[in-house]
């Protein structure tokens, strides 16, 4: 077997939004793969009544959603018109949208639309449910010609030279600055676009009921600070009415219609704050909210992996019951919610990770990570999994591959600590050999046994990888997830004690060549260790941070998120804060330290590396700065192909100078 190439990534094959036709004969899902203009391209596939899956856009294309129209026709966004293209370029808000059969042939134009569309639901009667990106700031272009357009555009455009910010959150993630912006809802009609939600509303969540007369939608209104809470709301159609069933009390991961019946997961967030796993409920037309079940489990959640781009329904009714995905432990299953008796019910245990699916009455069909291979569609029969799809299938054929061998211990408290090793490639335990420990994000997220690319490299490269799911991970509850206001203890124990565990199971292993990396919180933990320990030779520190008073005030998600999880700030417990940050211990670190961060990341801000790199470097540690411009907190998983293959060879190249 050859050893896996940095950049076999660019020919990774990523799959996202798996629907069945209405007939459920036929199923549709989104394809990307990377373009040689350092970009992605995405392409409508179609798997038929016969298993045969055949492209139905061009895959050099780039398709940004779809959904079935009929049995035999579906409709899907892309900009192909050349006037159209040079129109966003000056300016303008355009979608367009063609229908395409699933028999073959060109597809037609149907219409377009002057907004930046998310999504798209027909409603039957060629009208549809349009979900897009609301800005307050843009110019009404409506019934505007061609000369008042262009000035009202130029007007916008050097108004773009300025930012006006007055809410929170005024900049996020993967958006950028989002002031004033909110995801609105419109229906379309014959050339008429009306909105069905407010110009400072803000939808989550929407859903379209079996008999097409009524949305459901989760969100709220705000003109200065957005709750993390959602209404929900129910919208009549035919009476262009809107009422409002639950009031600003939940926080909600997923809704949808079932029967005559409105079921949600949701949390209330008393117990453990922000990481607090949701419960189950439904509410009527007449706004009595009833608890179904106290589920305590993460919903939609998965474990860790660097090959996916895009998802698609990890919640779905059929039949007059809920399923739905779940993390337990570190695999993702399917699970069955019954209305009447009100139980939850575990339906696959496929040891892997569905990442979304799709029921009908011909089956399940699905998306995700089984028995050593990348993502591939997977349809259940008979409770077993029946592979449909090979388009990875050339990497387990060609490349080697090191099984991930799964170890458990227990902690000083009593908690069960899942980790895993990957051995080098061409192991001789008679050898020895540089190990690099890699620590994942979140903190409320989990690493399992499923394909990770840039471990996989590593592997092949002569290193033994350690990874593992210390407390505060996901899959194991509440209580176990839950590090508000220790971060730093119980957490950075359970990753040291992993560490001398497999260093005693692998004598291999040699413990004066040990690297250490993480990104985001796996970031923040990578500097909080080597102003702890100097056991690690080489430390590669990405997204991080570096001080909890400076993130709490910058981080799109700090004015919640991090006063939550430090269970402080700068007025309530300023020491707590400190005590937390990493930048207090940089006085101790002797590792080299190499930093990773993206210029746009509003997630972590590069200022947190900014930090970190002048504290280590004015006491003389060697330490290095690498940016990404234009890349966000997604960098490793969904940056351009060229800037994920270059930040893999940075981090190697660090771990390959410290470690050998």
């Amino acid at each position: 077997m050859e050893k896996v190439l940095i950049d076999d990534m660019k020919l990774f094959k990523y799959l996202s939004r798996l629907k069945y036709s209405p007939s459920g004969k036929s199923y549709a899902f989104i394809v990307k793969s990377a373009s040689k203009e350092n970009s992605y391209h995405s392409a409508v596939y179609l798997c038929n009544s016969q298993k045969e899956i055949i492209p139905l856009t061009e895959p050099k294309g780039n398709v940004g959603f779809f959904e079935w129209l009929d049995d035999e026709n579906i409709i899907f966004s892309e900009i192909r018109d050349e006037k159209i293209k040079n129109r966003i370029k000056e300016g303008e808000e355009i979608s367009s949208f063609y229908k395409i059969s699933v028999k073959g042939g060109e597809a037609a134009h149907l219409f377009d639309v002057n907004l930046k569309a998310a999504d798209i639901l027909p409603l039957g009667d060629e009208k549809y449910l349009i979900s897009a990106v609301f800005n307050n700031a843009y110019p009404d272009l409506s019934g505007k010609d061609d000369f008042e357009k262009s000035k009202l555009l130029k007007e916008f455009k050097k108004e773009q030279d300025y930012k006006v910010v007055d809410e929170l959150p005024f900049y996020f993630n993967g958006k950028g600055f989002i002031n004033k912006m909110r995801s609105r809802l419109y229906i379309y009609e014959k050339g008429n676009l009306t909105p069905i939600t407010g110009n400072l509303y803000n939808t989550n969540k929407f859903a379209l009921s079996p008999c097409k007369k009524y949305i459901l939608h989760t969100g709220l209104e705000y003109e200065d600070i957005m709750d993390q809470r959602s209404e929900i709301n129910l919208y009549d159609i035919e009476k262009k009415e809107t009422l409002n069933l639950v009031g600003l009390k939940y926080y909600i991961s997923a809704i949808d219609f079932i029967k005559d019946k409105i079921v949600f997961a949701a949390s209330e967030r008393k117990l453990f704050g922000t990481v607090e796993d949701p419960d189950f409920y439904c509410v009527d037309i007449n706004k009595n909210v009833e608890l179904l079940s106290k589920f305590g489990k993460s919903v939609g959640s998965l474990p860790g992996s660097d090959c996916r781009l895009g998802g698609g329904n990890s919640f779905k009714e059929y039949n007059g019951a809920l399923y739905f995905i779940s993390l337990d432990n570190h695999y993702t299953d399917l699970y069955k919610l019954d209305l009447e008796q009100k139980s939850i019910e575990k339906i696959t245990d496929f040891k892997g990770s569905i990442d979304f699916f799709d029921i009908s009455h011909e089956g399940i069909a699905l998306a995700g990570f089984f028995k050593d291979h990348l993502q591939e569609i997977y349809e259940i029969k008979q409770n077993d999994l029946e592979k449909i799809s090979k388009f990875n299938a050339w990497v387990k054929e060609e490349r080697y591959y090191s099984k991930p061998v799964h170890h458990v211990f227990t902690d000083k408290d009593g908690y069960e600590i899942d980790g895993w090793a990957l051995l080098p490639k061409d192991y001789d335990e008679n050898k020895k050999y540089p190990c690099i420990l890699n620590i994942h994000g979140g903190p409320k997220a989990a690493y399992g046994d499923i394909y990770f690319h840039e471990m996989q490299y590593w592997a092949s490269e002569g290193y033994f990888v350690i990874f593992s799911n210390p407390r505060g991970s996901d899959g194991k509850g509440n209580d176990f997830a839950n590090i508000r206001g220790i971060y730093g203890t119980v957490d950075y124990e359970d990753i040291m004690l992993f560490t001398d565990e497999m260093l005693k199971k692998y004598p291999a292993i040699d413990e004066n060549r040990l690297g250490v990396t993480g990104g985001s919180y796996g970031g923040y933990m990578t500097n909080w260790i080597i102003g702890h320990t100097h056991r690690f030779k080489a430390a590669a520190s990405q997204r991080s941070i570096a001080s909890w008073m400076s993130l709490t005030y910058t981080s799109d998600i700090g004015y919640y998120f991090d006063t939550d999880q430090a269970r402080a700030d700068a007025w309530n417990n300023p020491k707590q804060v400190w005590d937390m940050s990493p930048l207090k211990f940089a006085e101790n670190v002797k590792t080299p330290l190499l930093l990773l961060h993206s210029d746009e990341d509003f997630r972590c801000g590069i200022w947190e590396a900014y930090q970190m790199f002048t504290a280590v470097k004015l006491r003389g540690v060697e330490s290095k700065i690498f940016i990404f411009h234009g890349e966000n907190h997604e960098l490793s998983r969904s940056g351009k192909p060229d800037h994920r293959e270059r930040r893999l060879l940075e981090l190697t190249s660090w771990m390959d100078k410290h470690l050998k």
